[in-house]
């Protein structure tokens, strides 16, 4: 609620009714109940307040799904494979991501961009309906590559962070998902049209990190949709963080829902997230009057912040307890109250507590520590003041300048999906390594099921070192003809959407359920021995491209 009065804040709001609106805000985006709006900092609290609004959110960190290969595999083709200029595809293909290089040949055809455009959210703003951002038009970019510095011309360089070649997020898995076959492996949807969300660099403790927030991703997919129009649409998105109920409940999975059920021909494709090893997690049954410590280890001279977020039933009442690594208490919370975190007389963070959270129903307890923190750990204790359920959930939001982690001991790797892919109806994958025989599920793909019991992820595919497109270094003019290997559930999930692409090219009518359906009976069943927790990671198993029809 502090800050500037005048300053514009961008949010995400569920109404009671659908268009009945509170004042002062100004709606940029609708998707049934659910809305984005702008409005002052003055009118935060009274909007927060209405009897029309059932919850009003603020953006949240919506990161890349990226793991750092340590040794990455690139190769540079002598020249370029002949593609041929066959029809556009009926279906588009849409992206939110980091970096999409426009001029890599296997986006191309007979020296043409298969980008429909290209919204890049941190570019300058050009007068677009969203209010930021500029949005780069097929014409623009077909211009540009008759140019001798294409990026100059356009004024965007979509690897401009790449000092060292690796190649972006972004670039690598549209190659996945449609690349035409000029340099990257041929894709199951070569000809589609593009319509790409360029999320933006964020400088977050001193490091550039592909980061956007759930405000934005939201306005990615209206964009993709109203791009579309009438066309068939398949969106990959291999985002994502550690937090949040993981019930398919927040505000970004529901409008994802809604899309789904509103549009035929529609499919939302995502990556389960990396998490599965990441000791983010842990969950467990608390009893009335029951203490449970649970240790959070902190990475030496950590300076960044740390978040810890616990969720519980809400029909019972919990407390927490904070000791620093001398056991010396910092904090005995009072349910339901937010209160300043004290150590040696210093303000190092705050503990927030909420009631009946409105998506959920969840009673939800924040600990946020600010880069003040000289601590090996922190104990946080919770007490059962009022226990019907017991069950809780507790997970360590991703910080890629410092992760801190549970107590290895007591960590718990179900339930370790990504922070936006849980909802209903969008389709989740996770990651195995295709160059072994036993099809092994990569170690770090993220595991379900959804904290509310449903089947995420819902089947896997090849994610192990896959050499796709690589965009142009920050110091290349354009792409060459090169290639460059990335692992993960990222990599994985693109290579779903190609199929589902397929599947619409031949079925444009579709639904999601009848889409989910046909996937998931192209699916080859993983087996594993009784007792086995790799079943939820597997969902309904391998995906095998043959059985596609």
């Amino acid at each position: 609620m502090y800050g500037n009065p005048d300053e514009d804040l961008s949010l995400l709001m569920r109404l009671e009714k659908e268009k009945d609106y509170p004042e002062n805000c100004k709606i940029i985006t609708e998707f049934g109940k659910i809305v984005s709006i702008t409005t002052k900092r003055r009118y935060l609290l009274s909007i927060y307040n209405s009897k029309k609004v059932k919850s009003l959110k603020a953006p949240t960190v919506v990161p890349a799904n990226e793991i750092t290969e340590q040794y990455p595999e690139s190769e540079v083709l002598d020249k370029k494979n002949n593609v041929s200029g066959d029809p556009v595809s009926n279906v588009m293909f849409g992206i939110i991501d980091f970096g999409f290089d426009f001029t890599h040949p296997d986006f191309i055809v007979n020296g043409k961009t298969r980008f429909e455009n290209i919204w890049v959210q941190s570019g300058r703003y050009d007068g677009n309906a969203y209010g930021y951002g500029r949005i780069i038009t097929k014409e623009q970019i077909n211009d540009a590559l008759q140019d001798e510095f294409p990026f100059k011309k356009l004024g965007y360089h979509p690897g401009k962070s790449d000092l060292f070649g690796n190649g972006t997020h972004g670039t690598h898995v549209l190659g996945i998902a449609c690349g035409n076959g000029a340099v990257a492996t041929k894709s199951f949807a070569p000809n589609v049209a593009i319509t790409a969300v360029d999320l933006g660099l964020n400088n977050i403790n001193g490091s550039n990190l592909s980061l956007g927030d759930s405000v934005k991703t939201s306005h990615g997919l209206h964009f993709c949709t109203v791009t579309a129009n009438k066309m068939p649409l398949v969106i990959n998105m291999s985002l994502g963080g550690h937090g949040d109920a993981h019930t398919g409940q927040t505000l970004l999975e529901q409008i994802i829902d809604h899309i789904l059920t509103t549009r035929k021909g529609t499919a939302i494709v995502q990556s389960t997230g990396n998490y599965h090893q990441a000791n983010v997690h842990t969950y467990g049954d608390i009893k009335h009057n029951q203490k449970v410590k649970i240790p959070w280890m902190f990475k030496k001279n950590d300076r960044t912040p740390n978040e810890m977020e616990i969720w519980y039933h809400g029909d019972d009442i919990l407390s927490v307890n904070i000791y620093d690594d001398n056991q010396d208490l910092l904090l005995s919370s009072t349910p339901f109250k937010d209160e300043l975190i004290i150590k040696d007389d210093d303000e190092v963070g705050i503990c927030l507590h909420r009631c009946n959270e409105p998506n959920t129903g969840k009673n939800q307890i924040n600990i946020l520590i600010n880069g003040k923190l000289n601590s090996k750990f922190w104990t946080v204790e919770l007490v059962g003041r009022t226990v019907k359920n017991g069950r809780y959930h507790c997970y360590i939001e991703r910080d890629d300048g410092g992760q801190s982690i549970f107590l290895p001991a007591i960590a718990n790797k179900t339930h370790t999906t990504n922070s936006i892919c849980n909802s209903k109806y969008s389709i989740v994958v996770g990651a195995y390594n295709q160059t072994d025989e036993t099809k092994t599920i990569l170690s770090f793909s993220s595991s379900g099921p959804t904290a509310d019991g449903r089947m995420k992820p819902e089947l896997v595919a090849p994610g192990f070192k896959i050499k796709s497109s690589c965009s142009s270094s920050s110091r290349e003019n354009r792409a060459s003809n090169k290639l460059t290997s990335k692992s993960g559930s990222s990599m994985a999930a693109p290579y779903v959407a190609s199929l589902v692409m397929k599947i619409l090219e031949k079925e444009p009518e579709l639904d999601i359920i009848a889409i989910r359906k046909k996937l998931f009976a192209a699916c080859d069943t993983a087996f594993f021995k009784e007792n086995n927790f790799e079943v939820f990671r597997a969902g309904h198993g391998y995906i095998n491209p043959n059985k596609i029809t």
